[in-house]
């Protein structure tokens, strides 16, 4: 056999193997009366699977969020894929542990939210599959799903529901590497954002092409988008009394930033940037957001307005310290106890160029 075949072979071997090591789970609509035990220590793989195991019970939650913003930030899209009731995330479907929505924002400032109250997004079932770092699902009776690559480079969300009117498609495209809340894509790493918490960052950044029709109206885009997925062992409330998070793209710099108030009084915080594709921090310190402008109380409450924009420092330990101004451009969500924007950033390390960029960002509060 000549050196060719035998490269054949291996790489026919390598396939098989890779293959054979995807696991497929199958979850159906229904409320486990079990223990839902999370995962909150990196494995050797897997992480975009799923984290809760082995069903998701009443108090517990497990997700896939997807999102992008056009490069002028006017317009945005969000998708995400729930194991999760309403006891576990309060912004699910009653009844149901498996449900998916949408955000739209277009260019003119409509938003659409899908599912409306009247037609619920529930699946009787749902099937993810786990292949190297990647996960691919569908969330069967709704018409959503999406797809990744082994080793995170790329994902696809695919929509086709008619009776919503939606169809398309977002295509991400990964120009920054994952990592999880504490440090990097490794074995050992902790996974915990806050107590009872996880969460896992596949696409920390990537070039999104948004090409989708919503109720009769063109939605079609490119800019950043994003992937992650947070998941948990107790109710979402009683561990968050607050939590600040986004994502954004600020001349060479990937960034994305955590920065929670837990139901302790303690502040826990997470700290990503990548310059040109290139890891400089991923850990869970070196990194304070605060609200700017009208309404800019800290920490926020339910009665608090929404805040004109952020302040975010980053700390790039040998590169300095990031400075980052963020001046919101539209509300993409507005629930008072939950609000997810688009805006614009500007800002750059202390001594070095200013850059400009756009960024998605959110907020929760669950405090009086």
């Amino acid at each position: 056999m000549n050196f060719r075949n035998v490269a054949l072979v291996g790489a026919l071997c390598a396939s098989v193997q890779v293959v054979l090591s995807a696991q497929t789970l199958t979850v159906s609509n229904t409320i486990a009366s079990g223990a839902s035990i999370a995962q909150y220590i990196s494995g050797s793989s897997g992480l975009d699977g799923p984290k809760m195991s082995p069903e998701i019970n009443a108090t517990s939650f497990d997700w896939w969020y997807f999102d992008a913003v056009a490069e002028d930030a006017s317009m945005g899209l969000v998708v995400v894929f729930y194991l999760s009731t309403d006891l576990g995330f309060p912004f699910v479907p009653p009844l149901s542990a498996l449900s998916v929505d949408i955000f739209a924002t277009f260019e003119d400032g409509t938003l659409v939210f899908l599912p409306e109250n009247d037609l619920p997004l529930q699946a009787g079932a749902a099937t993810i599959t786990t292949d190297g770092d990647g996960a691919s699902g569908v969330w069967k009776g709704t018409g959503f799903e999406f797809s990744g690559t082994p080793d995170l480079s790329s994902y696809k969300v695919t929509i086709d529901n008619p009776l919503l009117g939606i169809t398309g498609t977002l295509e991400l495209k990964s120009v920054a590497p994952a990592h999880y809340a504490c440090g990097l894509n490794l074995p050992g790493q902790n996974l915990e954002v806050s107590p009872h918490i996880g969460w896992a960052n596949a696409i920390p950044d990537a070039d999104a092409v948004a090409n989708f029709t919503i109720l009769g109206r063109p939605l079609q885009f490119k800019g950043p988008g994003y992937h992650d997925k947070n998941w948990g062992d107790a109710p979402f409330t009683s561990q968050v009394a607050s939590w600040y998070w986004g994502h954004g793209r600020l001349g060479p710099y990937s960034i994305v930033w955590f920065d929670v108030l837990g139901k302790d009084g303690q502040e826990y915080v997470s700290s990503y940037a990548a310059k040109d594709g290139q890891i400089i921090t991923a850990s869970c310190s070196g990194i304070k957001v605060r609200p700017t402008g009208q309404n800019s109380q800290y920490p926020p409450v339910i009665t608090s307005g929404n805040p004109q924009g952020f302040h975010i420092d980053l700390d790039l330990g040998s590169e300095g310290m990031l400075e980052v101004d963020i001046e919101t451009n539209i509300a993409l969500a507005d629930a008072i106890l939950y609000t997810r924007w688009s805006g614009n950033m500007s800002g750059g390390v202390q001594g070095g160029p200013t850059y400009t960029g756009v960024a998605l960002y959110e907020e929760f509060k669950f405090e009086l």
